[in-house]
């Protein structure tokens, strides 16, 4: 993430803890300044609560995405575990059948593929939902070309917040040769 986003995401607490301080400053025992000193510790509590929820799930998120995106002929059984990622029986439902297709085109082309997510952003929903948009480059090569292609992919998600772990409730392609939406 970079340092101005990093900046701009903490402002919303640093505003509050501000104004928690010219509260406190101006406060001379008055029940209304309690009051509004109580409701800016309220908001700085569910500010810190989103921008945590937001690189939590920011940080799943893109660590699923390079895991599907990188992968190689050569392993053997190409596992796809990241569809224990999948919050949804639906959503893995649609996506595990397309799996042995898969592991076998890319061992029959003998496919290598490395993604990397370059940038992505995150909105919080509630502390237990996130929607994701990431921008990812894949390094694919194949039997065929051994020169590098990069496919460039834009991939919009749901994240949510279950038993502790930031599951996808919902994938889909933005872009790229393989766009498709699943939900």
């Amino acid at each position: 993430m970079s340092t101005g986003r990093r900046l701009h995401r903490a402002a919303g607490p640093l505003v509050a803890l501000v104004l928690t301080g010219a509260l406190v400053s101006g406060c001379g025992g008055d029940g209304q300044q309690a009051e509004d000193l109580k409701e800016a510790r309220a908001k700085v509590q569910e500010l810190t609560a989103q921008d945590a929820a937001a690189d939590e799930a920011l940080a799943a998120a893109k660590t699923l995405l390079v895991e599907i995106t990188t992968y190689s002929w050569k392993e053997g059984d190409h596992e796809f575990d990241w569809l224990d990622k999948i919050a949804g029986d639906e959503l893995r439902e649609k996506l595990a059948p397309n799996v042995p297709d898969l592991q076998k085109a890319i061992v029959k082309g003998k496919v290598t593929a490395e993604g990397q997510v370059v940038d992505s952003a995150a909105r919080v929903v509630d502390p237990e939902q996130v929607e994701v948009l990431a921008f990812v480059d894949q390094a694919i090569t194949d039997e065929t070309n051994k020169d590098i292609k990069i496919e460039e992919q834009r991939v919009s998600m749901t994240m949510k917040l279950i038993d502790d772990d930031w599951l996808v409730e919902r994938l889909e392609l933005l872009s790229g040769t393989n766009n498709q939406s699943t939900q």
